[in-house]
């Protein structure tokens, strides 16, 4: 430990230097820590890297930095031999970094210089950037002593990793463990290394065990973590062979019968959406983030001034089309029974109905309003109309476009009003600049299909307006949260010729708006589809060819019929997250977690479920690696389902059976419990790969996004036994 070479402040300046300056000095009581307390005159230092530090003057104001000397001691505790503490210079001594004069100079002694339960002396010599200090400060002593570490947390998890005899030891996040030891049979206790470790592989030695004595051959490994404060409580799991089992025939917890594959089978048209009505966020979304303008909380009646006659017009609260009354429901009723789609050109079919509320898919929303138009005197309702009012907005096949058509179709008109117009008085782009979407402004008469005045009772025309929102894709990259909103200013004559004039408005997004409307642009895609929009609270559907491939269709569907987190289950409003490229901050691939031992689906694997030549077990999971749902997700990155080992997961795998039809089973000595968050499966190659071919597409087609939700659609159903522990299906493609 004692440097060859001795280190001696330097006390020859220049005469120039001694005129001009004045030397710094070490402070008389340099200190060691933590916790920096005395016992004896001798510092307690719980660390074999301890702090040392003291004081440093200059006459001259100049900054100063100073040399730390550490000794051994003899039993006197007088310094006995210079501690070489680093090779960055010829003595072995640590400098500090520069201080201000007065202040407090520090240095930390690397860790492996000193050792536990040795005292220790040091001592400082300061240094101005010219001039030495001639002499050293006072020797502190220290004596190392750290404290017995606590006992470890014991392992999260302990399970088969699929080859004969080896197991893989989950071990909790933050852990102080050095070892993992395990015990077979109550033999003796084995250690291997786990400090700084996530899991651990233990090899029991069981290479072998021959099927037909299973039934006798149980065993129980014990495992727990320890460190120098002791060892965790064990965690204990019994198994038999040697772990991996899949070929044994016995009984299993999952026994899935598959049909059998369809080459032929076309795959799903993934651009062909189904309408909702359904509002999903992106993951940590909460609101809109595009409101639209301040209103009061529901919609209310918007009201045009009362005039000289005490008259007054209003647009009332939308009412559902149920609740009409029921004279006019059954007009309105009869009126399209005529002429389902009068008025509405343009629109998709779906949109073209008298029923209220809003309606979506990813790229066409449409909302209807039963809207009554109500003339009051003396704030009694003295006549009453109704209108249907449908709005739908595309931002389908643009790049820096969408498309917003207008429908209003008279369902009555009270004889008392003598005319009604309705004005385009402005539309406008909510949540954006001029910059990202352009208002178009007012609609003179002769932008709209048939013009939007009725003039009797009997007039029952529609009348409809098509407007074209532009946006800037210019900027590469970006992303705006748009909303499309417009004001009708109606005009309404009253009784008999001239007769009074009343006017009010009627401001769509004061009128309880869907969240669905919400449309988000962005110029974050690549080549053609660079630029686009989608409606960003609507989650899109991918579904899998079921027909094509059933190993990768049956492993997603059991896992979201029976664990308790159903992920990307519409009907349970689970999505999935999509994460692009499936990337931890760490750099690994959620796979990397799940699918976490070399050779893991070849080890579980039956080449008997292969489909066709060349093809080979491969490691499914689920949730896919690109979704924040996967169980390789740090909940700190914002996984909704983090393990830490695909061995806490439910484990499966396809084999084909006697009855000749492949079969997915549970790996034996994995039965799940249903707690689980995740699954692997070791199934056909082809099938995994195969299921998710059109994804890429989807992702483009559909413009997800980082926290973008999506359903699943596995595309199969099943006629199912089952209890709490076992589940036995005989599956079919939808």
């Amino acid at each position: 430990m004692a440097s060859a070479a001795t280190y001696t402040p330097d006390p020859q300046p220049t005469a120039a230097q001694a005129a001009a300056n004045q030397r710094p000095t070490s402070g008389k009581n340099p200190e060691a820590g933590p916790p920096f307390t005395k016992k004896d005159g001798v510092w307690e230092v719980n660390t074999t890297a301890p702090t040392l530090r003291n004081t440093v003057t200059d006459p001259d104001g100049d900054k100063s930095n100073l040399t730390f000397e550490v000794w051994t001691t003899d039993a006197g505790g007088k310094p006995k031999s210079r501690v070489k503490l680093t090779d960055d210079n010829e003595y072995g001594v640590l400098v500090s970094s520069f201080v201000t004069s007065g202040k407090t100079a520090q240095v930390t002694v690397p860790a492996g210089k000193l050792n536990d339960g040795q005292t220790y002396a040091f001592h400082t010599s300061a240094f101005d950037g010219t001039l030495y200090e001639t002499d050293w400060s006072p020797w502190a002593t220290f004596k190392v002593s750290t404290p017995a570490p606590a006992k470890p947390a014991k392992p999260t998890g302990v399970a088969n990793n699929g080859k004969p005899g080896e197991f893989t030891v989950s071990l909790p996040a933050g852990h102080t463990a050095q070892w993992v030891e395990w015990q077979l049979d109550q033999s003796a206790w084995k250690r291997v290394d786990a400090a700084g470790k996530t899991s651990v592989t233990i090899d029991t030695g069981l290479r072998t065990a021959a099927t037909a004595a299973r039934a006798a051959a149980d065993h129980v490994l014990n495992v727990r973590t320890a460190n120098n404060g002791g060892a965790s409580d064990a965690v204990s799991v019994a198994f038999t062979g040697n772990g991996t089992g899949n070929t044994g025939g016995q009984d299993h917890a999952v026994d899935l019968t598959l049909p059998n594959p369809v080459s032929t089978a076309p795959n799903p048209d993934q651009t062909k959406q189904v309408v909702t009505g359904k509002v999903t966020r992106p993951l940590g979304a909460s609101a809109s983030s595009s409101p639209p303008p301040p209103a009061p909380s529901g919609p209310k009646e918007q009201c045009g001034p009362v005039g000289k006659d005490d008259g007054q017009a209003c647009f009332g609260v939308p009412v559902k089309f149920d609740d009409l009354p029921d004279d006019v429901k059954a007009k309105a009723k009869k009126l399209r029974a005529q002429d389902p789609a009068a008025g509405s050109d343009g629109m998709t079919d779906w949109c073209k109905t008298n029923n209220s509320g809003a309606l979506a898919t990813r790229t066409v929303q449409c909302e209807t309003k039963q809207l009554p138009v109500i003339y009051r005197v003396d704030g009694k309702p003295i006549a009453t109309a109704y209108f249907t009012m449908t709005r739908e907005i595309s931002v389908e096949n643009s790049a820096n476009s969408f498309t917003h058509r207008l429908n209003i179709h008279p369902i009555l008109i009270a004889p008392t009003f003598r005319a009604i117009e309705m004005v385009m008085d402005n539309r406008t782009c909510v949540g954006s600049t001029a910059a990202q979407c352009k208002d178009p402004g007012k609609a003179e008469l002769s932008d709209w299909d048939r013009k939007p005045i009725w003039q009797s009772p009997t007039d029952t025309h529609d009348a409809s307006l098509t407007t074209t929102y532009k946006w800037d894709n210019s900027a590469k990259g970006a992303e705006y949260d748009l909303r499309a909103d417009f004001m009708i200013k109606g005009l309404l004559i009253a009784g008999n010729t001239p007769g009074p004039v009343f006017m009010t408005d009627f401001r769509w997004a004061m009128s309880d708006p869907s969240d669905q409307e919400e449309i988000r642009c962005d110029t974050k895609g690549a080549a053609s589809a660079l630029s686009g929009c989608v409606f960003k609270n609507v989650a899109p559907s991918y579904t899998f060819n079921a027909a094509k491939y059933p190993q990768a269709a049956a492993h997603a569907w059991l896992l979201q019929e029976k664990l308790p987190n159903t992920m990307g289950v519409k009907t349970r409003d689970t999505p999935l997250y999509y994460l692009p490229g499936g990337t931890r901050a760490d750099g690994k691939k959620n796979r990397d977690v799940i699918c976490d031992v070399a050779n893991w689906a070849k080890d579980n694997g039956d080449l008997s479920a292969m489909d066709g030549a060349g093809d080979k077990p491969n490691c499914d999971e689920f949730a896919f690696n690109t979704t924040y749902n996967s169980g390789g997700m740090p909940k700190a990155e914002g996984g909704l389902n983090e393990v830490s080992s695909g061995s806490q997961c439910v484990q499966t795998f396809t084999k084909k059976a006697d009855d000749g039809v492949v079969h997915l089973y549970n790996i034996d000595g994995h039965a799940p419990t249903w707690h689980e968050v995740c699954g692997r499966s070791a199934i056909s190659g082809k099938h995994n790969s195969g299921s998710m071919a059109g994804f890429s597409g989807f992702v483009r087609n559909m413009r997800l996004l980082d926290k973008d939700p999506y359903w699943l659609e596995t595309g199969m159903s099943g006629q199912c036994k089952q209890d709490p522990k076992t589940v036995k299906c005989t599956l079919r493609a939808n």
